[in-house]
């Protein structure tokens, strides 16, 4: 018999925020008494979106299934290089093993879905990013069928003003897009009702990156995420499938506020192993910290070069040992394989020192402003390694979960692993176990 199943992720939602949800309406109605994570869910390293819920719809770790950032890996402008499309990831994930058993499914805003074929009705996330897109050219290019380019479409009412224009700019504003993003999937379940439904959300991740980790701001988008658990679950009832529904309420990570954002590249630099032109761009590189904000992948030219990782790594944990640079801590490839499962392509790995994030430029200012249109330059953020800072959240409720149970602590990599049992199919390249308490 099959089951049904609607994930919700809210970027960069923590348990502290459940603890506020706890007194709100459709929480209480719907989440209320079934299952929780109390202490929360250990996430992947590095702690950022993207590598993070691809390893929550895989079950694996990065290492494995090769989302090791947000980005293609460049010496250029990060945002040409996002990894929207699901071709990045090495590995199985929920939709393929849902599709094999007959079931249908969708993605709203789900990151590093573009293209999944094994996706009946997605909208993944991606923002218009070529010059002259439309909706519908973009969104098509993204995977969307016709069908859901007419749901797109007819909720295009609740974009930004100007989102015509493209890009993160002008697409991704929060909160407006969030109230886009619940409307499309509010429509894809009341008008098709798949059985495997899973949605993001990001306004709690940029009202943290704005604001801190904790502020004010929160307060309305805790009372917005309560609306839209409820707008969901009236569609569910709509559909007919409400009684049916298993409910799961997670997020990728936490943050952590920051002092400061240092260019590590610059000191790289100064050492010789970035060559710049006078414009500032990088025309040639031996070694080079590709950031993911409170962490960095150290990648060098020629990773054989046992003369050159030497000397990098000298350098690096000079840096290291004069405690003014950020650097925390200083991974090896290996050691950052064996603690974290961390690997792919790069030779080092550098952690914050708790209070510093890093950029990507190789020419002075040193430290860079802060900037809240980039996620590892604003007043908090991410990418440190998973047991630090506030946790990230799981919470369900449904026909196929238990009352009333908890876990103190719990995995980000057995979550996936946790529906794919409650739906009855298989992960087997997946890391991470099912959470069998959790399940009737």
């Amino acid at each position: 018999m099959k089951k049904r199943i609607l994930v919700y992720s809210v970027d960069a939602m923590v348990c502290e925020d459940v603890d506020a949800l706890r007194r709100l309406p459709n929480f209480q109605k719907f989440l209320a008494g079934g299952c929780e994570v109390t202490g929360g869910m250990r996430t992947i390293y590095p702690s950022v979106t993207y590598p993070a819920h691809v390893s929550m719809m895989t079950g694996c770790y990065v290492g494995k299934h090769g989302v090791t950032s947000n980005f293609s890996f460049t010496t250029t402008n990060k945002d040409d290089n996002w990894l929207w499309f699901s071709d990045a990831i090495q590995v199985e994930d929920i939709f393929q093993a849902a599709k094999k058993a007959g079931y249908t499914t969708g993605a709203i805003s789900w990151p590093v879905t573009a293209g999944n074929k094994n996706v009946d009705w997605l909208m993944a996330e991606y923002w218009m990013p070529h010059p002259g897109d439309t909706l519908r050219s973009s969104f098509a290019d993204a995977g969307s069928s016709p069908a859901m380019l007419d749901i797109i479409e007819a909720n295009k009412r609740y974009l930004p003003a100007g989102y015509e224009k493209g890009g993160k700019k002008n697409f991704m504003q929060w909160p407006t897009v969030d109230d886009f993003i619940i409307h499309v999937a509010s429509d894809v379940i009341r008008q098709h009702a798949p059985e495997v439904i899973f949605v993001h959300t990001g306004t709690f991740d940029t009202y943290r990156h704005a604001h801190g980790v904790f502020s004010s701001y929160l307060d309305e988008a805790r009372a917005n995420l309560d609306r839209y658990i409820g707008e969901l679950m009236e569609a569910c009832r709509i559909a007919g499938v409400a009684e049916e529904t298993n409910l799961v309420l997670v997020s990728d990570h936490g943050q952590r506020d920051i002092c400061r954002a240092i260019n590590l590249n610059v000191l790289l630099a100064d050492r010789g192993f970035i060559d710049v032109d006078k414009q500032g761009n990088v025309v040639d590189w031996r070694a080079y910290c590709f950031s993911n904000a409170m962490s960095s992948n150290v990648y060098l030219r020629d990773p054989e070069d046992q003369a050159l990782k030497q000397a990098v790594y000298q350098c690096l944990e000079e840096l290291r040992q004069e405690g003014v640079y950020g650097i925390g801590r200083l991974f090896t490839a290996e050691e950052a394989r064996d603690e974290e499962h961390l690997y792919g392509g790069f030779s080092f790995v550098i952690e914050s020192d708790g209070y510093t994030s890093f950029g990507d430029k190789a020419v002075r200012p040193l430290v860079q402003n802060f900037d809240v249109n980039d996620y590892r330059f604003g007043r908090a953020t991410h990418g440190y390694l998973p047991d630090l800072g506030a946790q990230p959240v799981f919470v369900a409720k449904g026909p196929d979960f238990r009352e009333r149970t908890t876990l103190e602590r719990g995995l980000v990599v057995d979550e996936a692993p946790t529906y794919a049992k409650l739906l009855g199919v298989e992960l087997p390249q997946a890391d991470g176990k099912a959470m069998d308490c959790f399940l009737r």
